[in-house]
């Protein structure tokens, strides 16, 4: 599935802004509680240039972005109104560079692991919240990068850590229930070797929808 990432962010934005039509009766104020829910969406490449190497020794120009689908398994606590703490197992599918003539090169890359974030947040009313996601995140990472027609493939794999960070919105539908927009940028501060040189391990955005259950302790 290729779905442009300002498409996909634009019709999840939709979604929300549908359900805040929801009469005020009808929701609750973020409780105090345990939560759990998945998350999915699209990733993409945010410095393409640390792939582009393998490119560059064969001249070509790898230029065109394709998306990787995304997805989480989330577990939080909500400590009160105004703060979360929140764990997940993460999947951000295979963003990839590409170009199709003069000859086919494609380079991609794949992250999975385990993240721990604590979320900041502004209620608003008894709808839901403004929030901020600020932490760290440990996983796998392998960049891979190949020209069939040269027979020529190089990959390269580390088990690494990232600073996480992101932003979104929430809606609540009723005591129980959330949905959930937002932004993140996974930031690998590791090194891979491909086509005979060094590089950083590419940076990730991911634009997703969760769907949360939560658990209120009163």
């Amino acid at each position: 599935m290729r779905i442009p990432t300002r498409r996909f962010s634009v019709h999840a934005l939709a979604l929300v802004a549908s359900f805040s039509l929801i009469s005020l009766s009808d929701v609750h104020a973020t409780e105090k509680g345990w939560y759990g829910g998945v998350s999915i969406g699209q990733s993409e490449l945010v410095d393409k240039d640390s792939l582009s190497d393998f490119c560059d020794e064969l001249f070509i120009v790898c230029g065109d972005k394709e998306s990787g689908t995304a997805f989480k398994i989330i577990a939080g606590y909500q400590i009160n109104n105004y703060f979360g703490l929140e764990a997940a197992y993460f999947d951000l599918g295979d963003p990839s560079l590409s170009t199709q003539a003069p000859i086919v090169v494609k380079a991609s890359a794949s992250m999975s692991g385990g993240s721990f974030s604590v979320l900041p947040q502004i209620p608003i009313a008894n709808i839901g919240a403004i929030f901020g996601k600020l932490g760290v995140a440990a996983g796998d990472v392998s960049v891979s990068a190949e020209a069939p027609v040269f027979d020529r493939r190089e990959e390269d794999s580390v088990t690494g850590g990232t600073l996480l960070v992101g932003a979104g919105g929430a809606i609540n539908l009723g005591r129980n229930a959330t949905i959930r927009v937002e932004w993140e940028r996974y930031a690998f501060d590791e090194t891979l070797n491909l086509a005979q040189q060094d590089i950083d391990t590419p940076n990730v955005d991911v634009f997703s929808v969760s769907f949360l259950f939560r658990f209120p302790k009163n």
